[in-house]
């Protein structure tokens, strides 16, 4: 009867030889393709031979070396995540493909993608899987300027070694229990109505503050201004636009907004919103209406409703660009996001987190809660719920002072 088939990534029996002075230990190992080859390993004494070649079978059981494009522990950190980064591309285009909201969106992998050339590969592309510690992750970590990109890189390897994990590559994640750099401490904050206002007339006095001679600069910026406090969609959202996507303009009914396209990296319209969100439908205040016919009446033949002079979509860094020569120092935190900001805690306030996360557009109003509404500081008037108490105080302080409460 023929000697029994070992099991995948496991060993047979560890011989020992001593050759030239050598000692070698050998074994039989069936690789994860199913052949099984002889492993051996050398060393001074067979004590130590046998402890080498242990540790050469143990490194195989992830992965026999030679086996073209398989993460193995001998792959570096390099070959891991561009495995990785391309897998996450293929399962959100399926996703697209097929008309479902992707785990990640596109504008999310570029940033990835980003993270990954400027701030991981030059400190670990040709660092091993093997030679991946939580030590060394720690360090990185610690070393990693901004903070911002920290945190995305944690996240990028955080799930990139699940994945080797998940192969067998790997036997934990060294990224759990590295460094974790902090949440960004900056607020959400909101523009008062005051403040919406002057921004109003700084956005006036910049678009009319040219020559007569020369043409209108930024001749849409106050409309584009309104339609953000109108919807709290983001700036490459509304740049997108097309006429198509509003309706009821031309009646004295609703008017409503579709929010369903973005601006890509390139400055394209691309179908879809931020980091896969599900498009929505948002119904105008009068400013908004009003903005949007000012906008149409200038007879601008393209489908978008806020294009370049060419039909093109504007650039979301002119938009910021601009607002920064307009607001001034007082208003130097207003960015076209914080218009969003103030849209979703007006409604937060007036009617309550979730409805403030429908106007979002937000899948979970933890998101919305977290990062878009800005907290009260005066408590409402919760008097009401500690009135039995002060009934209770009252009735005491009414005894007389013999008469025990």
């Amino acid at each position: 009867m023929g000697r029994p088939r070992l099991e995948l990534g496991t060993y047979g029996e560890i011989n020992t030889q001593e050759i030239d002075g050598q000692w070698c230990a050998r074994a039989r190992f069936r690789d994860r393709d199913g052949i099984t080859r002889q492993v051996k390993a050398f060393a001074d004494t067979a004590a130590k031979a046998k402890a080498a070649l242990r540790i050469k079978l143990r490194d195989r059981r992830h992965g026999p070396a030679g086996t073209g494009d398989e993460i193995t522990l001998e792959s570096t950190v390099e070959d891991l995540l561009k495995y990785w980064l391309a897998a996450c591309r293929a399962d959100t285009a399926l996703a697209e493909a097929n008309g479902a909201r992707p785990r990640k969106g596109t504008d999310t992998l570029d940033g990835y993608a980003d993270v990954i050339e400027r701030t991981i590969l030059p400190a670990l592309r040709e660092v091993k899987l093997r030679e991946v510690t939580t030590q060394r992750v720690d360090r990185f970590l610690r070393d990693c300027q901004p903070v911002s990109s920290a945190r995305t890189a944690r996240t990028v390897l955080s799930q990139a070694c699940k994945v080797a994990i998940a192969f067998g590559v790997l036997d934990y994640s060294p990224v759990a229990a590295a460094y974790s750099p902090p949440r960004s401490a900056v607020r959400p904050r909101a523009l008062t109505p005051d403040d919406a206002v002057e921004m109003r007339r700084r956005i006036i006095a910049w678009q009319f503050g040219t020559s007569k001679l020369g043409p209108q600069r930024g001749y849409d910026r106050l409309r584009i201004f309104d339609v953000l406090l109108a919807t709290g969609a983001r700036i490459g959202e509304i740049l997108s636009l097309i006429w198509d996507d509003i309706v009821g303009l031309d009646g004295d009914g609703p008017v409503t907004v579709h929010i369903g396209h973005r601006l890509d990296k390139r400055g394209q319209r691309v179908p879809g919103r931020k980091s896969g969100g599900d498009v929505y439908t948002v119904t105008l205040p009068a400013f908004g209406v009003a903005a949007l016919r000012e906008q149409r009446e200038l007879g601008i033949p393209f489908d978008l409703v806020f294009p370049t002079r060419n039909g093109t979509p504007q650039s979301e860094a002119n938009i910021r660009t601009h607002w920064r020569e307009i607001r001034g120092e007082d208003l130097s935190w207003v960015v076209p996001h914080s218009v969003r900001k103030t849209v979703i805690t007006a409604v937060e306030r007036e009617l309550g987190l979730d409805a403030a996360s429908r106007q979002a557009g937000h899948g979970s109003s933890e998101v919305t809660r977290r990062h878009y509404v800005e907290r009260a500081i005066d408590v409402p008037d919760y008097t009401a719920a500690l009135d039995s108490y002060s009934r209770r105080f009252r009735a005491v302080e009414a005894m007389p002072a013999d008469e025990p409460g």
